[in-house]
């Protein structure tokens, strides 16, 4: 396993929209698992291009197998604060690439400008829990009941860190 981590670029949306839908589709880590349509794919990776915010990708060979982007607040008076978003196919778990692309994230942010990262997890995930805190992530509080799947409820768990 070589992995790279780099930007993602437009030629990159095929196989970003392929692995999105394929960790929606396990209907556990991601808040939606509705589908989006290519053309939205590829306008979400340019709008991050376009506004220096990249969505860094991990790449083992030419294959993307996980990516981690923020999103800045949409007003002025919240600018300074950005959400995280990651994910990793299923194979690629449990092998440091989360706290690498991590690591990515949260030194660009920085570098753009952004002071407060802040995340939803589920409280089931664990996991990714542990990542964050170990991270430097601090929970700010939960969204109970904050997903419904399936018919079943679960929390959301609210976390920050300063950057």
């Amino acid at each position: 396993m070589q992995i790279q981590f780099k930007p993602l670029e437009i030629g990159d949306a095929e196989q970003f929209f392929a692995l999105v839908n394929e960790i929606k589709d396990e209907g556990t880590y991601l808040f939606s698992t509705l589908r989006f349509p290519f053309e939205d794919t590829k306008t979400y990776i340019a709008k991050h291009v376009e506004v220096g915010s990249p969505i860094w990708g991990a790449f083992d060979g030419e294959k993307l197998v996980g990516w981690i982007d923020y999103n800045r607040g949409n007003f002025p008076e919240i600018e300074h604060i950005a959400s995280l978003g990651m994910g990793l196919k299923r194979d690629y778990r449990g092998k440091g690439l989360g706290k690498a692309l991590l690591g990515k994230c949260l030194e660009s942010a920085k570098e753009g400008g952004i002071i407060k990262m802040e995340l939803e997890v589920f409280a089931s995930n664990t996991v990714a829990e542990k990542l964050y805190r170990k991270s430097g992530f601090v929970e700010e509080g939960r969204k109970v009941r904050g997903r419904k799947f399936n018919g079943k409820y679960e929390d959301l768990i609210c976390m920050y860190k300063m950057l």
